[in-house]
């Protein structure tokens, strides 16, 4: 069963309840707390056995969008990835922000290898044997989301939890493991540090769906004006 939809459900039991309680305070009939019931079991039913819970995590996925603070992290966080994969020399493919700009419901109902709906940048792998130093360019890469939402938002970070699982398979053989993610995390965050006018205009690109060509133009635009601007500012 989806996660996403088993919690919807338990939201939408919890507010009934409350309703039904509240409700009879205020004079409101029971037959609309449990006709309410009944609608929002149905769906939850169809969405379960026809679905696989995917309408209930796409819906969940698309109110959080509505917030301009989730949108603003979860761009800054992609952006992280896709700004650290390109500066350490990784192509990349695709990318995905969560409920914002990636498939749609219709997409994702008839998707059978659903998984849940993530955001993402897909690089093309690097198997050259000659990589040097392959294993810790993708450990900065991982950790760069967090890395960047860190920099660029208040609070505590939201996502990657995903992304330190699967940089901690990727670690799991070393002998210090925790040292190796540690120093991920700062090298992620000394890269974008430097590069924060590009990361923020990267950002920018991607919230508004650009293309992958797109989001590499304004990565080389912004760092060419930076370049130009810094030669000014020392200029005799």
């Amino acid at each position: 069963m989806n996660v996403t939809a088993t919690d919807l459900l338990a939201i939408a039991i919890f507010t009934i309840t409350m309703m039904s309680l509240v409700g009879s305070m205020f004079g409101l009939s029971p037959v609309v707390p449990s006709a309410i019931t009944i609608v929002l079991l149905g769906i939850w039913g169809i969405d379960i056995g026809f679905w696989q819970g995917k309408f209930g995590a796409y819906a969940q996925v698309w109110l959080r969008a509505r917030s301009p603070q989730y949108r603003a992290r979860v761009s800054y966080h992609e952006a992280g990835h896709f700004l650290a994969a390109h500066v350490l020399g990784f192509k990349i493919v695709s990318y995905a922000i969560a409920g914002i700009v990636g498939k749609s419901l219709g997409e994702i109902l008839a998707d059978k290898t659903f998984a849940g709906i993530e955001g993402g940048v897909e690089v093309e792998r690097d198997e050259s044997p000659n990589s040097v130093n392959l294993l810790d360019r993708y450990c900065t890469v991982y950790m760069a989301g967090i890395a960047a939402e860190q920099l660029m938002c208040d609070g505590e970070t939201e996502g990657g939890l995903d992304d330190i699982q699967r940089l901690r398979q990727a670690i799991s053989h070393m002998p210090n493991p925790m040292t190796q993610e540690r120093w991920a995390m700062l090298n992620a965050r000394n890269l974008l540090s430097d590069r924060q006018p590009v990361l923020v205009a990267l950002a920018t690109q991607m919230l508004n769906g650009a293309s992958v060509e797109d989001c590499y133009q304004v990565i080389t635009k912004t760092e060419k004006t930076l370049s130009i601007s810094n030669s000014t500012q020392i200029k005799p």
